[in-house]
């Protein structure tokens, strides 16, 4: 039945069926090839696979996020990004990252971010002398931190789904998220040298405090939602709310920024985004207990017998396929698929989850940027009409950078469970 399932499934990415598409009619075929399986199971299994509470909190980080941005609140801090590194060599490119750093607070969608960056960052540096396609690449690899730095959309469908602490996978990506942010940034240096990029103009600390004092308030959305999820006052799907009330408040009353007038079209943008990832989800959902119904999980760890409890072997073999897998396909549906698989790998081998957590979401963010069907790249592409070639071009010297982040996160674990173990356990 497993060969079937996954034949059907990549002839209909091969002929370009949408992912959630491809993932039901091949669990459809795979169901009437069973015989012994109510075919009612089906619509069952879909309509399950998105009825879990922790994935509503995805709605709502989705909403304060597109309030944010809506709000020009994100301007507020990339003028507060600019005053800490704008004086720097590239300035304006190491405010690109710096800006996507902030952003991983806010909104915790590589997608917002680029698009963001594109809206608001991206002309500025054209119009400094910077090319669009290092812009475009640049606007690409740094997006990859919104995800991983708290509060974070991928950890929320992991962590549901693998029964693991969101809050603990919040933290653990926190510390990995700023150190690729300065990993990016040395890039950004070596770059900026040998191409003689321009310096900003060193801030004063009157224009330093002013910059502070403008984007102190929507600063406070990530200290709020992690403060209430350590103090226990509310849970990760409710620290949604709470992101979209703060955001509301500080765009509507606070810096009215944001019309009434403009909430339908926020609140459309938002619904159209959530349906995207539900729908990949809900589709995935009968796909997974295919895959559980046919003990795949035991028989990948048999498989993995054959390496004993070699768990640096594992892991290299681990990130080679969740890099190959993110190139190809949609990370929410990698992370459904395999998941349930992974887990009871991981419990056998004594990983710890946490940490599995953050690598296999960096993973496939990284995905997200790298050729040939990375969505972000064709985000950013689209977006400032730069090709696949010139992206991919621009792009190395921050994929390596990435690359490096994710191999020290796989191999020194503390790196991802230092604030978990300080703080909730």
């Amino acid at each position: 039945m497993m060969p079937l399932l996954l034949g059907v499934m990549l002839a209909l990415f091969a002929i370009g069926v949408p992912v959630a598409f491809a993932m039901v009619l091949s669990a459809f075929v795979a169901f009437l090839s069973l015989g012994d399986v109510p075919l009612m199971v089906l619509p069952q299994r879909i309509l399950t696979g998105a009825d879990s509470f922790p994935l509503m909190a995805i709605p709502l980080f989705l909403l304060a996020g597109n309030l944010m941005i809506g709000g020009g609140l994100t301007e507020r801090l990339s003028q507060l990004a600019m005053a800490l590194v704008g004086h720097l060599r590239g300035g304006l490119a190491q405010v690109n990252v710096v800006n996507s750093m902030v952003m991983g607070g806010m909104t915790g969608s590589a997608i917002a971010d680029a698009v963001s960056d594109c809206k608001i960052l991206v002309p500025v540096m054209v119009k400094a002398g910077y090319s669009a396609r290092f812009a475009a690449a640049l606007s690409g690899a740094s997006a990859v931190i919104a995800p991983i730095i708290p509060p974070s959309i991928p950890f929320i469908i992991y962590g549901s789904i693998a029964e693991v602490s969101i809050g603990q996978l919040f933290l653990g990506g926190a510390v990995p998220g700023v150190l690729m942010g300065l990993y990016l940034m040395i890039a950004v240096n070596v770059i900026a040298r040998r191409r003689n990029f321009p310096r900003g103009a060193r801030p004063s600390l009157r224009s330093l405090a002013l910059a502070l004092r403008t984007s102190g308030l929507p600063l406070m959305l990530p200290v709020i939602i992690m403060g209430g999820i350590l103090a226990g006052v509310f849970t990760p799907t409710e620290a949604g709310a709470v992101a979209v009330v703060y955001a509301l408040a500080l765009s509507l009353l606070v810096y009215r920024s944001l019309r009434p007038v403009d909430l339908p079209r926020i609140l459309l943008e938002t619904g159209t985004q959530t349906g995207v990832v539900m729908l990949v989800i809900a589709a995935a959902a009968p796909f997974s207990w295919l895959l559980a119904r046919e003990q795949v999980g035991p028989a990948v760890v048999q498989l993995l017998a054959i390496f004993g409890d070699n768990k640096i072997v594992f892991l290299l073999l681990l990130n080679l396929a969740l890099l190959v897998l993110g190139m190809f396909l949609d990370a929410t549906a990698i992370l459904i698929i395999l998941v349930p698989v992974l887990v009871p790998v991981f419990a056998a081998l004594g990983l710890d989850p946490v940490h599995m957590g953050v690598v296999v979401v960096l993973n496939l963010m990284i995905g997200l940027v790298t050729p040939p069907f990375g969505l972000v790249m064709y985000v950013v592409c689209s977006l400032l009409r730069v090709s696949i070639a010139d992206f991919t071009r621009e792009l190395w010297p921050f994929l390596v950078a990435l690359l490096l982040i994710l191999l020290t996160v796989t191999y020194v674990p503390e790196v991802v469970l230092f604030l978990p173990k300080l703080l909730m356990r």
